[in-house]
C-alpha cells in the first residue's frame, strides 16, 4: 500500500490486489445488486462511496490501475493518518482486495462444467462486501421475510435520517450510519421507521449486541465462537449470521449449503440431489467464494456468466 498526502482533507494513492483482480466486474457486480442500490455513484471504471469512521464522513474513490487500485480520499475535516489507515483498511475489505483467489480457481477447474464456466466468465471478480458490520447487520434484519424492493427502501430511509452528509464534487454522498449513531435509538425510534414491531425489537438488539461483541472478535474468533455469539443476539438467525460474516466480514470457511437459499441455486448448476459434502471437501476454507460466484453468477451478473455457459455448450 503506498499514500500520499495532498492537503489535509484529502488524500490518493495506490491500493494493491492480490491478481487476478477485474474492479470493472466488481462495478458490474454493484448495478445489479440490489441491497446496496443508489448507495453509489459508478461508471465503467470508477466507484465513488461515503463511509463514516469515528463520527467523519470521507468520499472515497477507486479507480482500476496496474497491480490494484487508485484510490482518492476527501472529507470535510482534516483526514488524519488514523482515519487514513482506517478508511484504507475499509476499502480493503469492501473489494476484498487482499483475497488471493488462485486456490480457489484450481479447484473450480475441474468441478462440474457449468460451474467451472461460470467461474471462467467472471474471472477477476473478488467479492464485494457490505462496506460496514452495521450496514450488513441491519440489512440482515430487513431482509427477513421482506421482498428486496421494501427492504432497500428501509435501508435507504435509515441511511437518509441518521446517516452523515458530505458533498463532494457536486453531488451529495450519504454515509451509513455508525452503530454508535445506531446506539441512540429506541425501540420506538425503530418502529416508526420499519413498521413493524417484531423488526423494530430485533433492531435495537442487533445494535447493542454488534457493539458489545466487538466487531475484532467476530472477524477473529473460530466461525463456531463468531456464530454462536451472533445467534445470541436476538432476532439473528443461522442465515442472518452466515450473511454478516461472509457478506461483512469475509469469511469463507463456512457457508449453510442446506438451507434453500443455498440449496436451490445448487440445484440450478449441479442438478437436484447434489452430495454437499463433495462441495463441502472440494472448497474446503474457499466455501464462501464457491456461494459467492454461484449466486453472482445466477443473480447480479446472470447474464455473463449464463451467457457463457450458453455460448460454450451451445444452449
Amino acid at each position: 500500500m503506498t499514500t500520499s498526502l495532498i492537503a489535509s482533507t484529502t488524500a490518493a494513492g495506490v491500493l494493491p490486489a492480490a491478481q487476478p483482480f477485474d474492479l470493472r466486474t466488481s462495478i458490474r457486480f454493484l448495478r445489479g445488486f440490489g441491497a446496496c442500490k443508489g448507495d453509489q455513484v459508478m461508471t465503467d471504471d470508477t466507484l465513488t462511496k461515503a463511509i463514516a469512521i469515528g463520527g467523519q464522513a470521507v468520499v472515497f474513490t477507486v479507480s482500476p490501475c496496474d497491480g490494484g487500485v487508485d484510490y482518492t480520499l476527501s472529507s470535510d475535516r482534516a483526514i488524519s493518518p488514523d482515519l487514513r489507515a482506517a478508511v484504507l483498511a475499509k476499502i480493503d475489505g469492501y473489494l476484498s482486495l487482499s483475497d488471493d483467489l488462485a486456490e480457489f480457481y484450481a479447484q473450480a477447474a475441474d468441478d462440474h462444467p457449468d460451474y467451472a464456466r461460470l467461474v471462467k466468465a467472471l474471472w477477476g471478480l473478488h467479492q464485494v462486501r457490505f462496506l460496514t458490520v452495521a450496514e450488513i447487520g441491519v440489512w440482515a434484519i430487513l431482509s427477513q421475510r421482506t421482498p428486496k424492493n421494501v427492504s432497500t427502501a428501509l435501508k435507504r430511509r435509515i441511511t437518509e435520517r441518521f446517516g452523515r452528509t458530505i458533498a463532494y464534487d457536486g453531488l451529495r454522498f450519504q454515509a451509513f450510519p455508525e452503530l454508535t449513531d445506531l446506539r441512540q435509538l429506541e425501540v420506538a425510534d425503530w418502529l416508526a421507521i420499519v413498521k413493524n414491531a417484531r423488526k423494530a425489537d430485533y433492531l435495537a438488539s442487533l445494535v447493542e449486541g454488534l457493539l458489545d461483541i466487538g466487531e475484532d472478535y467476530l472477524a477473529t474468533a473460530s466461525y463456531g465462537q463468531a456464530t454462536k455469539a451472533l445467534r445470541g443476539i436476538k432476532g439473528v438467525g443461522e442465515f442472518s449470521a452466515a450473511a454478516i460474516l461472509l457478506r461483512g466480514l469475509g469469511r469463507m470457511d463456512h457457508v449453510p449449503l442446506e438451507m434453500p437459499a443455498f440449496a436451490d441455486a445448487t440445484a440450478k448448476v449441479y442438478g437436484p440431489g447434489y452430495d454437499n459434502q463433495r462441495l463441502r471437501s472440494r472448497y474446503g476454507d474457499n466455501l464462501g467464494y464457491w456461494a459467492y460466484y454461484l449466486h453472482t453468477g445466477l443473480g447480479a451478473l446472470r447474464s455473463e456468466a449464463l451467457g457463457a455457459i450458453a455460448c460454450e455448450t451451445g444452449r
